[in-house]
């Protein structure tokens, strides 16, 4: 029975990955907690940061967050900020090293100057993981009462950008935003947890299924 719960733990061993978690305001609160926690429970060394507001840009420029600022270091240290610098990217690459970058993006980009705009920001990000040799995992922005109506187009956009560079995790398919309360935006709220800890959770999921 020990050489059996051994080669199991062995098992379990080749299959973790040191992962980088990057994303907008949605991992700034709880979807963002959560997903940090069950890679962290599958024996994934993680490192998770979060920029409210942010696009794949911003973690170019280094461009300052007024909404808000979380992050968990590969120690588990937390930090939660009201505002702060977004982390430079070439810099988390080159301390963390990670095997797979895990990145939750899309909502920021309903308001953007224009469709070659978005795409381009997210193959250039992508571009700037994969020379490192990492892999990624893109999952989408969330379902949203306020921009319900735009979420096809951006999500097209998104498909389209990623193309086969990533696996990707759609995430309208596994949210619905509360028709009442809430900004119709963040699901930071009573009703919205329980719906970010699920998606989370189905992300998590999708994600074990391409990291082998």
């Amino acid at each position: 029975m020990k050489k059996f719960i051994f080669l199991i733990l062995m098992a379990s061993n080749l299959q973790a990955a040191t992962v980088l978690f990057v994303g907008d305001s949605h991992s700034v609160g709880p979807f963002g907690w959560a997903l940090d926690q069950n890679l962290r429970d599958a024996g994934h060394q993680v490192a998770t940061y979060a920029s409210c507001g942010s696009i794949p840009k911003w973690w170019i420029t280094g461009q300052k967050t007024p909404c808000g600022f979380f992050s968990r270091d590969l120690k588990g240290t937390k930090v939660q900020l009201t505002q702060s610098p977004t982390p430079i990217m070439d810099t988390l690459l080159t301390d963390i090293k990670p095997e797979v970058v895990v990145m939750e993006f899309g909502g920021n980009y309903v308001n953007m100057p224009s469709d070659e705009f978005v795409k381009k920001d997210i193959k250039s990000f992508i571009a700037k993981i994969k020379a490192t040799g990492a892999g990624c995992f893109w999952i989408t922005n969330p379902d949203s009462r306020t921009y319900r109506a735009e979420m096809p187009r951006v999500l097209k956009l998104i498909k389209e950008a990623v193309g086969n560079d990533c696996p990707l995790f759609e995430s309208q398919l596994v949210t619905r935003y509360p028709e009442t309360g809430g900004d119709g935006i963040h699901y930071w709220n009573t009703l919205g947890t329980p719906i970010a800890k699920s998606w989370a959770l189905k992300a998590f999921e999708a994600f074990k299924l391409h990291w082998k």
